[in-house]
């Protein structure tokens, strides 16, 4: 029997894929199992973690949601990897990777632009930190950006490549790798790819190899099924009426309520501040 390790590399469909891969890695074993992370950092505990860390999404760095990471980057949890039997062996391992940090895309670019526009030609406050902001704040994000991995980006996915061989020694080795027994899978999406060969980079680099190449096989069927599958595209993707409930929040009255919270901190008319710019 062969022991054989694949990654794939994806991004995701909000509709479908939010409650999947939000930093989940599932490995699948002899036995099977999985888990996902949390976010637990304390900002007491690390003063480069601002005080409303707690609120934010779920699509943190592994660092906030491994907080051990924050102090060796390279460190592994073994408790978790505790088989129900000493005699079990991994045979197999699968794992379904998030592309590394990057950009916002090019829609989410033109929010930003439209609030900083906002913000540099009518805010009237008097308070320091909006003068700071003023002076200070240089809207350089552009849309050629468009989602791609930044260098963080690169380094995250550097970093769990060898976490994950130092989780794995019998199945993530130099022997196994250059023995093509490690399959790298991505989608299409160039910072999917570009995860893929960063990955893929520090495995090499590790093991210092620089004599071979290894291949990496995209393959959209696979890592963005939901692009392919037809009633998810006239029932969801092309459907208006699919979002029905996300719209009457973004245009109910809580929303409005925080559109005009930022309007009031910023001294500017409410007409300015929509919900197009978040």
């Amino acid at each position: 029997m062969y022991n054989v390790t694949q990654f794939g590399f994806c991004t995701t469909k909000k509709e479908i894929m939010t409650n999947i891969l939000r930093k989940i890695l599932y490995f699948t074993t002899i036995t099977g199992f999985s888990w996902c992370f949390h976010n637990d950092v304390s900002s007491e505990e690390n003063l480069d973690i601002p005080a409303i860390a707690k609120y934010f999404g779920t699509k943190g760095r592994y660092e906030e949601v491994n907080p051990y990471l924050i102090k060796d980057i390279l460190a592994v949890n073994r408790s978790v990897l505790q088989p129900p039997s000493s005699r079990c062996r991994e045979i197999h391992l699968t794992a379904i990777i998030r592309h590394g940090t990057r950009y916002p895309t090019a829609k989410n670019v033109k929010k930003m632009q439209k609030l900083y526009t906002v913000v540099q030609s009518s805010a009237r406050g008097k308070e320091s930190w909006l003068r700071e902001i003023l002076a200070d704040w240089t809207m350089w994000y552009n849309e050629d950006m468009d989602g791609r991995l930044v260098q963080k980006g690169v380094e995250d996915l550097k970093h769990l490549a060898v976490r994950l061989s130092k989780l794995f020694p019998s199945m993530i080795s130099v022997e196994k790798l250059r023995g093509g027994f490690i399959r790298f899978i991505t989608s299409s999406k160039h910072r999917c790819v570009n995860s893929t060969l960063s990955f893929k980079a520090g495995l090499t680099e590790m093991w210092a190899i620089r004599d071979m190449e290894f291949e990496h096989a995209v393959n959209d069927a696979l890592m963005r099924f939901f692009d392919q599958c037809t009633k998810f595209v006239n029932e969801v993707d092309n459907n208006p009426s699919a979002l029905t409930e996300l719209d009457k929040f973004t245009q109910g009255p809580e929303m409005k309520r925080v559109q005009e919270k930022i309007a009031d901190r910023l001294e500017v008319p409410y007409d300015l501040i929509t919900d197009g710019q978040f």
